[in-house]
């Protein structure tokens, strides 16, 4: 998850001479594949969202011509993303992995792109964001909607690092045994609990795992892909060797060492009120212009269900908050 979701704690600033360097190293680890774009996935650089420093397609390009060994994994969310304008120049510059993304309640969003993607024989995951807001069977719902427009794999992304291990092992087991296709599962660290999240996902029966470099990602960061081998092979005897880790995670380091997430009291307050944690900047810009708490303002977005790509309201909520 390293170039994609995080180009989100790097205000999507990645360029491609970084994609292909980095894609040189992970070259060399025993890492499946590699996420590259946008920190909202294909098609949503905006003035709303964030605007990325190059187009999609030259990181694509940068990273296809590095990646021999790796599969080479886009995300795309529609409604950001369009068939026509992203999906098939994608597919030209040869992405191998396309996880289509939609809200944990609106998996029927994501059926032309599934099911173009199926119909051109491509490997298509579904992906299902903010997995936290429904209950387990919902989400199996959901997740069967997915894999019948033709994904070979359901993703279930805690977007607000909100879950505990037992929570995760919960959903990954019944919809594991529910579905018959391989779940896999996306944490973010609001709660310091993202590699033991993703332990259990694995304890439970998911074989795919994503994790970032330094956990680089949005708000308090993703699975650090170090702890998650680190871990891994001590408890499962996969991805044993660390060192191959290791020029990756110092590149980061070297690069982007004030942009490395930590666990904040804004993070943990996010993550307690289960909201995208990717918000954090725009939440602690507003309450320091408002001169209202942060922790006022994630309780209110989450009593507003506020999910990814809803910026704008954050604002007219925290002006509610200033007028109380």
């Amino acid at each position: 998850m390293t170039l994609r979701d995080g180009n989100h704690a790097l205000r999507h600033s990645l360029n491609s001479d970084f994609v292909a360097t980095y894609c040189k190293l992970a070259e060399q680890t025993d890492s499946w594949a590699v996420e590259v774009g946008h920190g909202n996935g294909l098609g949503a650089s905006s003035y709303l969202v964030g605007e990325s420093m190059e187009a999609d397609q030259s990181l694509l390009i940068a990273a296809r011509e590095n990646l021999k060994n790796k599969k080479l994994a886009i995300h795309a969310i529609p409604g950001f993303a369009t068939v026509n304008r992203d999906i098939k120049p994608a597919i030209e510059i040869g992405v191998d992995i396309f996880r289509i993304a939609t809200h944990v309640t609106e998996a029927s969003v994501a059926q032309s792109h599934i099911e173009f993607l199926a119909s051109h024989n491509k490997m298509v995951h579904g992906v299902l964001m903010m997995s936290h807001m429904i209950d387990i069977n919902g989400l199996v719902e959901q997740a069967k909607l997915m894999k019948q427009y033709g994904a070979k794999a359901i993703i279930f992304m805690d977007s607000a690092g909100f879950f505990t291990p037992t929570e995760v092992s919960e959903r990954i087991a019944v919809t594991r045994s529910e579905l018959g296709i391989e779940v896999g599962f996306h944490a973010h660290n609001n709660l310091g609990m993202a590699t033991a999240n993703a332990m259990a996902a694995v304890d439970s029966g998911a074989t795919i795992i994503d994790g970032a470099s330094m956990g680089l990602g949005a708000g308090a960061g993703n699975a650090q892909l170090e702890s998650i081998v680190a871990v891994g092979a001590r408890k499962f005897s996969f991805l044993a060797d660390i060192k191959k880790y290791a020029p990756q995670s110092r590149l980061i380091e070297a690069h982007f060492h004030e942009f490395l997430p930590r666990v904040t009291m804004s993070s943990i307050e996010s993550g307690l009120a289960g909201v995208f944690s990717g918000y954090a900047p725009q939440v602690k810009k507003l309450a320091d212009e408002m001169g209202i708490e942060t922790s006022d303002l994630w309780r209110a977005m989450a009593e507003r269900k506020l999910v990814p790509g809803q910026e704008s309201m954050i604002r007219e909520i925290a002006q509610d908050l200033m007028n109380l």
